[in-house]
């Protein structure tokens, strides 16, 4: 597996495991929820800059 599949895959489980915590909040702490919006947060600053440069390609 190629070295930007690994980072795909590592994003992906990032997000998905946000999601959980923010779909759940009876089940998380205030601290755990934060974070999850933090990687959130850090996922869309990624993704937004790599569109960046495709769109400027």
């Amino acid at each position: 597996m190629g070295q930007k599949a690994v980072r795909r895959e590592k994003l992906a489980a990032i997000r998905e495991r946000a999601w959980e915590i923010i779909t759940a909040p009876e089940i998380h702490s205030l601290m755990s929820r934060e974070r999850a919006l933090d990687s959130l947060g850090y996922l869309w600053e990624i993704e937004k800059e790599q569109v960046g440069s495709l769109l400027a390609c």
